[in-house]
């Protein structure tokens, strides 16, 4: 969901996007993948390699694609969900299901949580598309709490940001 809401809010920016996705039958906390290809350009790849930005919640996940990353690569993760070995100036730590629990009493938004903390990080989209992509894609009733979820985490990425 996070990788369609990004590649929705590439489009409202006016860019190009492509996003793709694998994941198995038991995806919720396991392996699973997003690929999110944002250009102002035509885009001629489906996959690519040496992400910009990668954004992991699972160990499983994480150790799947870490050999992925190159020495520019934005890496955000949920520390008690994933343990990395050695942290480098573009690693980025948000402790998203803990604020998801704490704040929202659902697990679930902690997507959001993310979303908004990349967006405040990394910025491959603006905010506004951003709010405008999960207001169209989340369920309808729950419109708030996801900007509240997403807003929470834009709020602590601009912090850590300037701290940098």
């Amino acid at each position: 969901m996070a990788g369609y809401i990004t590649g929705s809010a590439a489009v409202l920016d006016g860019n190009n996007a492509i996003q793709t996705q694998s994941y198995g039958s038991a995806s919720r906390g396991g392996a699973c993948k997003s690929d999110v290809i944002v250009s102002d350009g035509d885009i001629y790849e489906l996959e690519f390699h040496d992400p910009d930005i990668l954004v992991s919640i699972s160990q499983e996940a994480y150790n799947m694609y870490a050999d992925e990353l190159g020495p520019d690569t934005i890496l955000i993760i949920d520390p008690d969900l994933v343990n990395i070995d050695k942290k480098n100036k573009n690693t980025y730590e948000i402790t998203a299901t803990e604020i998801a629990y704490k704040k929202f009493k659902r697990k679930i938004v902690s997507n959001l949580v993310l979303l908004g903390y990349l967006t405040a990080i990394a910025g491959p989209v603006s905010k506004k598309a951003m709010h405008e992509s999960i207001k169209q894609r989340v369920p309808k009733g729950t419109e708030k709490m996801n900007l509240d979820a997403f807003e929470e985490g834009y709020k602590l990425g601009l912090q850590d940001k300037k701290k940098r």
